[in-house]
């Protein structure tokens, strides 16, 4: 029989860079973790400045509503709807409806005449012009 010869054969890793190498993964993965969380927290606060602004908005608005909801629950509303939009009067009061002036507008103005002066104008004055584009002899 033929005696094998078994070599150890030398492991691919040591104890000691088993564990190095564990600490580095445990390291990257706990970096990455603190990466996403820090992500997430710069993400949290992103809209709050405009819904800060949209609730002030909001507030003045519901405010405004408010105040329209009183007023047009009080009796000052219900006398002013009645006596501008119902035409009611409390007992003493004279209504006072304004009534159109009629104006007869002017006359039109006459139009500024200019006289024409081909009336006054003769032939030999016209073909002087056009001839020699001097002004007209004096008679």
């Amino acid at each position: 029989m033929m005696r094998k010869k078994f070599l150890r054969q030398r492991p691919l890793l040591t104890f000691s860079q088993f564990v190095i190498m564990l600490a580095i993964i445990f390291a990257i993965y706990v970096a990455l973790d603190l990466n996403r969380r820090a992500r997430a927290g710069q993400l949290v606060g992103v809209g709050e400045e405009a819904l800060q602004q949209e609730l002030i908005l909001e507030t003045t608005r519901q405010v405004e509503l408010q105040a329209t909801l009183d007023y047009v629950q009080s009796d000052d509303y219900v006398a002013a709807y009645a006596r501008d939009e119902g035409g009611m009067l409390q007992p003493g009061e004279v209504e006072v409806v304004p009534l159109p002036l009629e104006a007869t507008p002017p006359p039109p103005a006459s139009p500024f005449v200019t006289p024409d002066p081909a009336l006054d104008a003769r032939p030999w004055q016209a073909w002087w012009r056009l001839l020699t584009d001097a002004p007209l002899p004096s008679p």
